[in-house]
């Protein structure tokens, strides 16, 4: 090696040592920054044709990071926020339904509705015994007012949330697209881009917990940022815009709007639709996910659920039973039923075995809108009946009947259905089908009265309050009369006025005695004895196999539902916030300053500055004999 040579590798490595100086005392200045990733100087030697140093190019600064588990901990984000927001929500709503042994939850009223009315069963006459029952109905109903009106508020506050956290993500992605800029150009330029590239991860860091995403490098180092169903969101440098419209109010089971995505190229799509639940994971998770299967399922859900305790505890307590009698015509028997008493929503039940020697149910469901017609076997929550639907809106029985014959000729037709001349509704078996007899088994209908006396046992102590003072029926009009019923459930105005009611049933031929416990005891056994189906569609069975048992059983079934619920959410969110913990740690690992070792190497370069200092010095000194010499 000569003395040119020499003198060019202690000066290329001055300028190396003075470059890795300055990265490393601006690691040391840095080690406390968030988000800060170690940098080192890569150096590129050239050499020339006989093998010496020619030069050295120490321009390029390189992050120390560990790019997989950086991936790994940003995917992690998405579940934790998912998992945080949903158990922070389930846990208010397991506090607004409460738990079994809570004095103020639905279930430990409803136990106190069904002491009131064992008392009165032991003492009907007793006006304090009435007064107990009203009173606790009354708690039910506020309880049931007032727990709708909580969830209602909590999906309104997803919706608001929503908002602001779209205003949140197109302010990230803003961002990102303008320091990816700066990136492209000094990547282009061949300047260190290293310290934007840590402020671009803190920007993808903090975009990842709001949706699952798919992030890669182009070749230009900069981003292409995918959600988890393929939509871009970010591509060639341009990001998406997302708009989302909040809803003044959101009505009961209405589904809020969804978010839209604009691409630069004017393409749109649905960030997540709405409706989409974020437990299929079709559209990922993240916290924007959970916010809004939040609002459109999780608390939808929760509503229904009241509304099917307050629309099946009024169904148990005012419904009763209409028996047919007994009819033969000739070789064939059936039974006649009355169908004056029906109203929309009411059912009629039939019971027959075909001339295939099956047995067949058929639900026949009143309704008053014929454009509802024809009823899905859905409309019923029986897994095994056929609905047909009737269409009661003439008001008139014989126009019930003739609707009916009509609907049973095509649904059952091996049945002989009849007007029996005094506008009931007659329904016989068939001794001549083949390769067997048709029988009817079973024939009544399950009718609300309309009159709180001489209709039965049975007693609206619930009307519905929304729009002036309803029966309620059940009805299906208007998307159906359960819908945000548990809103305005309320106690009969009747019965406020007049308490006796719960034991005066009858006043022609002559009233009941005042101390008949029959309706006491009517309404005591509907809550607790006589069983049921209830919706699969509130969460609980499925349609195949939905929850059966009596009123008081669902109840307890929902606040337990919740309670598990909110467990389940906390015990998914606890276990994906230790993941992303553990993955922030190792993340954080890979790319932190160690100041010892930083010091430690501070020191190594300045040992070697000196040592290449020394290098010059002792070339120079041999250059100044080489010229005296010379001289």
């Amino acid at each position: 090696m000569g003395l040119t040579s020499a003198l060019n590798t202690a000066v290329f490595g001055i300028s190396f040592n003075q470059r890795q100086i300055d990265v490393t005392a601006s690691n040391i200045a840095n080690a406390d920054t968030a988000g800060y990733s170690k940098k080192t100087v890569s150096a590129n030697a050239y050499f020339d044709g006989d093998g010496n140093v020619a030069g050295i190019v120490t321009n390029e600064i390189s992050r120390i990071i560990n790019e997989e588990i950086q991936s790994d901990y940003f995917n992690s984000l998405a579940d934790t926020n998912y998992g945080k927001q949903i158990a922070a929500f389930t846990d208010r709503l397991d506090d607004i339904f409460g738990t079994i042994g809570d004095q103020s939850s639905l279930s430990a009223l409803a136990g106190e509705l069904t002491g009131a009315l064992s008392s009165l069963v032991n003492q009907p006459g007793n006006y304090a015994a009435q007064q107990e029952v009203v009173a606790a109905a009354d708690a039910m109903a506020r309880e049931l007012n007032t727990s709708y009106q909580q969830i209602a508020d909590l999906r309104q506050e997803a919706d608001e949330a929503l908002a602001r956290q779209t205003e949140t993500v197109n302010s990230l992605l803003s961002n990102i697209e303008s320091i990816d800029a700066a990136i492209r150009d000094a990547t282009q330029a061949g300047v260190s881009s290293s310290e934007m590239e840590d402020e671009r991860d803190r920007l993808v860091e903090q975009l990842s917990g709001y949706l699952d995403l798919n992030v890669s490098k182009t070749t230009t180092n900069t981003l292409f940022i995918q959600t988890k169903n393929g939509q871009p969101l970010f591509s060639d440098g341009e990001a998406a815009t997302l708009a989302f419209q909040s809803t003044n109010r959101l009505g009961a089971d209405q589904q809020g709007n969804a978010i839209v995505a604009t691409t630069a190229g004017g393409a749109q799509f649905d960030i997540v639709p709405a409706g989409a639940s974020g437990r299929d994971r079709t559209t990922g998770t993240g916290l924007m996910v959970a916010t809004m299967e939040l609002r459109d399922d999780v608390l939808i859900e929760a509503q229904k659920q009241l509304d099917t305790i307050a629309a099946e505890l009024s169904l148990a307590f005012s419904n009763v039973t209409q028996a047919s009698t007994a009819a033969t015509v000739g070789p064939d028997t059936g039974f006649d039923l009355p169908v004056s008493g029906l109203q929309s929503g009411n059912t009629i039940n039939l019971e027959y075995t075909d001339s295939a020697g099956q047995s067949q149910t058929i639900t026949l469901m009143a309704v008053s809108d014929p454009t509802l017609l024809p009823l899905a076997n859905t409309a019923t929550t029986n897994p095994n009946d056929t609905v047909v639907g009737i269409d009661i809106s003439s008001g008139t029985p014989a126009t019930y009947i003739t609707n009916i014959i009509a609907a049973l000729g095509t649904a059952a037709p091996d049945l002989q259905v009849s007007n029996d001349g005094s506008d009931n509704l007659r329904i016989l078996g068939d001794s001549t089908t083949v390769p067997n007899a048709t029988t009817v088994e079973s024939l009544s209908a399950n009718i609300t009265p309309s009159a709180t006396t001489d209709q039965g046992l049975g007693l609206s102590i619930f009307v519905d309050q929304r729009n002036g003072t309803e029966t309620f029926t059940d009805a299906p009009e208007n998307g159906g009369q359960r819908v945000g019923y548990a809103n305005g459930i309320s106690v009969n105005p009747a019965l406020l006025a007049d308490s006796s009611l719960l034991v005066d049933y009858q006043t022609t031929p002559a009233a009941n005695s005042e101390n008949d416990p029959a309706r006491a005891q009517y309404l005591l056994n509907a809550l607790t004895n006589e069983t049921a189906y209830f919706d699969p569609e509130a969460g609980m069975g499925s349609s195949s196999s939905p929850f059966q048992g009596t009123v008081l059983d669902y109840i307890n079934q929902t606040v337990a539902y919740q309670g598990n619920q909110a467990a389940d959410a906390k015990t998914y969110s606890d276990s994906k916030e230790a993941l992303t913990l553990n993955l922030a740690v190792r993340y954080e690992e890979s790319y932190s300053v160690n100041l010892d070792a930083e010091m430690a190497f501070l020191v190594q370069l300045e040992n070697a500055y000196s040592a290449n200092a020394r290098v010059m010095q002792t070339i120079n000194d041999l250059m100044q004999e080489l010229l005296n010499v010379v001289r």
